[in-house]
């Protein structure tokens, strides 16, 4: 609900808002609106790409730091060369 988007099409409607009451030419006021929609549309795009590095970097630190069993036991099992002995039997 309350995503990067949401904050960012708050701040351009109430730039809007302000616009069409500061602006009463119909001409500078159309070019306003199309000046805050490019501005609505890059910030839309900064915080896309943000999220989705902050993302990449997160699932890459995390996969570093805490590699996945299956791959951690796939390791354990080839670097154990010496055959497995029972205990019971140690000594017979």
């Amino acid at each position: 609900m309350f995503t990067p988007d949401f904050y960012i099409h708050l701040i351009q409607s109430t730039k809007r808002g302000l616009t069409d009451k500061i602006i009463t030419d119909p001409v500078l006021n159309k070019a306003a609106h199309s000046f805050i929609t490019a501005q609505t549309q890059f910030a839309i795009m900064l915080a896309n790409n943000f999220a989705e590095i902050a993302k990449y970097s997160t699932d890459t630190i995390t996969n570093k730091w805490f590699p996945k069993k299956e791959v951690a036991r796939a390791e354990a099992t080839t670097s154990d060369t010496a055959p497995a002995q029972d205990i019971h039997t140690q000594g017979e």
